[in-house]
């Protein structure tokens, strides 16, 4: 009875320690999933709707096999980690931190203090507090509310919006369950592996059709973006590092992998990147370079994009708040910039 409680609460937060322990001794292999045509097809299912909709379909409540659901986002992983396309895996990562949404509403006040805890290391505890006509159940340290909520764009999650009480954040269930989703899309966001992408014939037919999938929208998004660099298309955060780049001032670490993010993807060349940087007063060239390769993807899998709106805000990079909510990432913005910039 024990297996079955832990198989169905690993299904249903399938990133969780306790499933990636069931996994290892279940000693779950890909030749042998490929066989279950169940698995393969959840599998697919769960990175089609990553890309559609960014909205999972979750079947645990329709009495489906929790083998299934958790086998499935072990081979859905496997897939984003091998076609290794940053824009497949935040879109991946939103979804399934959505499904687990869905299920943390439902849990106990005190089974969602548990989880945060098992799984976060978190400082948080149960409370029943009511203020000014608002009932909190939670209160987490405000270090780990900063943390978990960088990427949250609302201004309501700002602390200074917050109660506080002894340096704890007071917080309804709803956002308790909000607070952990962004915890685990940050999670699967940066759980990075390197898988060859090479996979028994079934999961390979997978493969094949949702890389195919990922490269026709990246590269209609490219084009949207390449070809004669624009600077006045730059959005102001942009604009805001490279003119601090062309003066020789010093850049934060996430100041420069946005920089150079950005360059790489509107289209300019490593070489003409480190010649902006040569000016920083700790240049290296053969650091440099190899940083620059790498976020290029030629140093690894992959291909990486600048921070999005809400992280460069969240980091105070952002130079106009008022666009956050509108373009929602330096690219579109340079996107939508671009089309009207360009025109005659």
């Amino acid at each position: 009875m024990q297996e079955d409680i832990s198989i169905h609460e690993a299904a249903k937060y399938p990133w969780s320690v306790m499933a990636r322990s069931l996994l290892k001794e279940y000693n779950v292999l890909l030749a042998e999933v490929d066989n279950n045509p169940r698995i393969t097809k959840r599998a697919k299912l769960r990175l089609i709707d990553a890309l559609e909709t960014k909205v999972p379909r979750n079947t645990m409540g329709l009495n489906d096999d929790p083998y299934v659901e958790l086998t499935s986002f072990f081979v859905a992983k496997a897939l984003v980690d091998a076609i290794a396309s940053m824009y497949l895996r935040r879109r991946w990562a939103t979804a399934e931190a959505k499904s687990t949404e869905e299920f943390l509403i439902k849990e106990t006040d005190s089974k969602l203090a548990q989880i945060a805890i098992r799984e976060f290391n978190w400082q948080m505890k149960t409370v029943k507090s009511q203020i000014a006509g608002r009932s909190f159940t939670h209160s987490i340290h405000f270090t780990n509310y900063l943390t978990a909520t960088e990427g949250l764009r609302d201004l309501k999650w700002k602390l200074v919006n917050k109660r506080l009480s002894t340096g704890f954040v007071l917080l309804r269930k709803t956002e308790t369950t909000r607070v952990i989703r962004a915890a685990v899309e940050q999670l699967l966001v940066r759980d990075i592996k390197k898988v060859d992408a090479e996979f028994p014939p079934n999961i390979q037919q997978v493969y094949d059709e949702i890389d195919a999938k990922v490269r026709k929208r990246v590269d209609r998004h490219r084009q949207e973006i390449e070809g004669e660099i624009i600077p006045e298309a730059f959005p102001p955060c942009m604009q805001a590092i490279l003119s601090d780049l062309k003066e020789g001032k010093p850049l934060s670490h996430i100041a420069r992998f946005a920089i150079t993010a950005f360059l790489l993807n509107v289209g300019m060349e490593v070489d003409s990147i480190i010649e902006l940087f040569m000016k920083a007063p700790d240049f290296r060239e053969d650091l440099a370079r190899y940083q620059i390769e790498h976020i290029a993807g030629k140093r690894g899998t992959t291909v990486y994009t600048p921070p999005s709106c809400a992280y460069m805000l969240s980091v105070r990079l952002c130079v106009d708040p008022d666009q956050v909510g509108v373009r929602r990432h330096p690219l579109n913005y340079y996107r939508y910039r671009r089309k009207r910039v360009s025109k005659p």
